[in-house]
């Protein structure tokens, strides 16, 4: 007992006064050497760390340390699981092929056959050389795969400065690439909703015969006009799943004239089960633009929106994006009558009310707001599958992908052998896309629509209702295809799923492996 005290235990004293001076680094058992050398995500830190002896050499360099770094950056995202190539290390659809026990600083290598080390030196290098390029109706967006967002966000229509014909060369100048420097590059680029499907309706979904034109066209403009070193065409519902770690699921893209409803199955489309709705975002503005004159508001521009001069349908759009939602549940149920009687509607006392400025300007919005989301999920009575509702078009496309399975026209992998079982996991996997998937609400509706729907089906009993999980809320693309296709760029596909073109030249037709 010391003066004033007890003496202190062995528990109290410094853990470093517990270490014999003579302990250092090069004395902890490798296993802790390879705990501590996985906390580092610096290249600079590992490399440094590695000259401190051999031991250190060998640790630092160990294939377990850098796959630890290539998972951190989703580098060769796809290398760890040889039976996909859309895939990552951690969604839920992926196989991970078998380790071996002894994980440690054993020399292990990916599913490429290359050492972790490599595939992180080899995929820093193809972000920074591949162009992603994501054309839609309305908007074309594209930048270099190493950016955490597209570098370019332009309209692409008739009589603006790019147009669809127009799009690869204008990508490829605007992004500030010679074309003495192209052979050094890949590209990826997203393949259109439209030609999703494999029935030929029109213009605005070409089926087969378009898609595969569309394809030649793009590889003819990108290999022998321009001559990229490589080139991989990716379909957007493919990369839509990918943005969220998925390969089997249900794409529903709200595009400027279109809705397209996408299943994707093992990361290929099930091109018999798409749904085309003429439910649109330009549809969606027009109903917004009525409903705001019926409610009193002047959309004609005026100096206190500031900017250039818009037409009134544009300031109606703008308005529409920022004070759109979607009502819980269904306005008719809630009002008693048909929310589409608007002038009974306005002339309700209790609208819950909604700010939106524009510019110097203030809309004040009440029922309206609310009503234009009803057209989305509004029941037309119609029998042509261009006007059913959306939460009716997405359960037609999962039943249809569902009895493809059954004939034997896709293969479910991982998600659900069949059946119910397969449409019960295609609903938890529904992904929202387009502009007009950000309206405010629009998930959670849409999961209680098609919660109603479910229910309604023949064999649903009340006990299987109660043991079965609802639908979750659909998820929005949490961020662009580029995100997916940068990601893409780093992982195998761009490697090891190139072949000939018809014209000789190397050609990537990334149309993702089963899961």
């Amino acid at each position: 007992e010391e003066e004033g005290g007890v003496a202190p235990s062995c528990s109290m004293r410094p853990m470093c006064d517990l270490i014999e001076p003579s302990t250092t680094m090069d004395d902890l058992p490798e296993e802790c050497l390879v705990h501590i050398a996985c906390q580092l995500r610096s290249v600079r830190d590992l490399g440094a760390a590695a000259q401190a002896s051999k031991l250190f050499r060998d640790v630092f360099y160990s294939d377990f340390v850098w796959r630890a770094l290539c998972v951190a950056g989703k580098h060769g995202a796809s290398l760890d699981f040889s039976e996909n190539v859309l895939g990552s290390f951690s969604h839920p659809d992926a196989k991970p092929t078998a380790r071996s026990a002894a994980a440690g600083v054993e020399r292990q290598s990916s599913a490429s056959g290359q050492p972790w080390r490599e595939v992180y030196r080899t995929t820093s290098e193809s972000l920074s050389s591949t162009v992603c390029v994501d054309s839609g109706r309305g908007y074309a967006k594209y930048g270099l795969a190493s950016s955490r967002a597209p570098a370019v966000l332009q309209i692409c229509q008739p009589g603006q400065e790019c147009t669809q014909a127009s799009l690869l060369g204008t990508a490829l100048r605007r992004l500030g690439l010679r074309r003495a420097t192209l052979p050094a590059y890949s590209a990826i680029v997203s393949e259109p909703f439209k030609y999703a499907g494999d029935q030929d309706r029109g213009f605005s979904a070409p089926g087969r015969r378009g898609r595969e034109a569309w394809r030649a066209d793009t590889e003819q403009q990108l290999l022998h006009g321009f001559g990229v070193r490589r080139l991989a065409i990716v379909d957007s519902a493919s990369l839509c799943l990918f943005s969220h770690r998925l390969t089997s699921g249900v794409v529903v893209n709200i595009g400027f004239g279109k809705t397209f409803i996408v299943p994707v199955l093992g990361g290929s489309i099930v091109r018999s089960a798409v749904r085309h709705l003429e439910l649109s975002g330009m549809e969606l503005t027009q109903h917004m633009a009525n409903l705001l004159h019926h409610a009193g508001h002047d959309c004609s521009w005026r100096p206190e929106f500031g900017g250039d001069e818009i037409p009134p349908i544009t300031v109606a759009r703008n308005i529409k994006e920022a004070g759109l939602e979607a009502f819980p549940t269904s306005l008719h149920d809630h009002f008693g009558h048909s929310p589409l009687a608007i002038g009974q509607v306005l002339r309700r006392t209790d609208p819950p009310t909604k700010q939106v400025r524009f510019g110097g300007a203030t809309f004040e919005l009440g029922w309206e707001r609310f009503v234009c989301a009803e057209f989305v999920f509004h029941e037309t009575g119609g029998e042509d599958e261009g006007d059913l509702p959306l939460h009716r078009g997405v359960m037609q496309a999962v039943d249809a992908a569902v009895d493809a399975v059954a004939r034997g026209e896709a293969e479910a992998v991982a998600v659900g052998s069949s059946g119910d079982a397969l449409r019960s996991a295609l609903l938890r996997r529904i992904v929202l896309s387009g502009g007009s998937a950000n309206i405010a609400g629009l998930p959670e509706r849409l999961a209680h629509e098609l919660e109603a729907l479910r229910r309604q089906q023949p064999g649903s009993s009340a006990r299987a209702d109660a043991e079965a999980a609802p639908p979750p809320s659909p998820a929005r693309r949490s961020s662009h295809d580029a995100a997916a296709a940068a990601a893409e760029a780093g992982c195998s596909g761009c490697s090891t799923t190139c072949s000939d073109s018809p014209s000789g030249l190397s050609a990537c037709a990334a149309s993702p492996a089963d899961e």
